[in-house]
C-alpha cells in the first residue's frame, strides 16, 4: 500500500456506550453488549480529551458492538468484505443527541500497511499486525481467527480498526496519540471477545503505549 493510499485512508472523514446519567436512556436485552458497559473509564475519558470535551460535560457513549460484529460476519460470508465498508463500534457524544465527537468502526482488510509508508503527523507503533496514530486517528490491525466466519467453519480474517475525532483537540500530539491508540485497542479487545477470536486475536492484555517503529 502506498504512503498516499494509506495516507488518505487515514484522512477520510463513529460509536456509542455512556455515563451514568445516559445509562437510563435505554434498556438493552440481557443478550446485548452496549458501549457504556463495554468502554472503561479510561477509554471514556480519552475520547473526551481528543475531542475536547471537558471532563464535566455530560457525554454518552452509543453504538451497537454486537451489530457491528455480525455486519463483519455477514460481509466475510458473503464476500462483500473492504477495508472501505466499515461497521460502526461506538462512539462519544455530547449530552444524548446530535454528531457523534468520536466514533469507532471496524472493517475487514486484505493486508497491513506497508512498514515506513505514513505521512507525518502519523507514527507507527509495534502492537498487533500495525498501528497508526495521530492527533485525531488512530487505527489497529489485528488477525484473527475465528469460528463465526465461513459459516461456522472458521477462518482467520485481518481486522481494522479505527477511531477518528471530528474536533481538534488541546492534547499535546504525543498525548493524544496516546489517547487514539488506547482506543482503538479497547475497542478492538471488546471485538475480539465478541468475535471469540483465539488467542485474543494477538492483542496483549492491557493497554501500555507500544514502542514507536523506528
Amino acid at each position: 500500500m502506498t504512503s498516499s493510499v494509506i495516507t488518505s485512508a487515514l484522512m477520510v472523514a463513529g460509536c456509542q456506550g455512556e455515563d451514568s446519567k445516559s445509562d437510563d436512556t435505554a434498556t438493552p436485552s440481557a443478550a446485548e453488549v452496549t458501549c457504556g458497559e463495554i468502554l472503561s473509564a479510561q477509554a471514556k475519558a480519552a475520547m473526551k480529551r481528543i475531542a475536547n470535551i471537558p471532563a464535566s460535560v455530560s457525554t454518552s457513549y452509543l453504538g451497537d458492538p454486537q451489530g457491528a460484529v455480525d455486519g463483519l460476519v455477514a460481509q466475510y460470508d458473503a464476500g462483500t468484505a473492504s477495508e472501505w465498508n466499515d461497521e460502526d463500534f461506538c462512539g462519544a457524544y455530547k449530552g444524548s443527541a446530535g454528531l457523534d465527537s468520536v466514533r469507532v468502526r471496524f472493517s475487514l482488510a486484505e493486508e497491513p500497511p506497508e512498514k515506513g509508508n505514513v505521512a507525518s503527523p502519523f507514527k507507527e507503533y509495534r502492537m498487533a499486525k500495525a498501528a497508526i496514530a495521530g492527533v485525531k486517528v488512530g487505527v489497529l490491525y489485528f488477525e484473527c481467527f475465528s469460528d463465526k466466519f465461513s459459516s461456522g467453519a472458521g477462518a482467520t480474517v485481518l481486522v481494522r480498526g479505527e477511531v477518528r475525532s471530528r474536533y481538534e483537540t488541546s492534547e499535546s500530539a504525543d498525548a493524544a496519540r496516546e489517547d487514539t491508540l488506547r482506543i482503538v485497542y479497547e475497542s478492538s479487545r471488546a471485538l475480539s471477545d465478541l468475535l471469540d477470536c483465539k488467542s485474543n486475536a494477538g492483542l496483549p492484555a492491557s493497554f501500555t503505549m507500544p514502542p514507536e517503529v523506528q
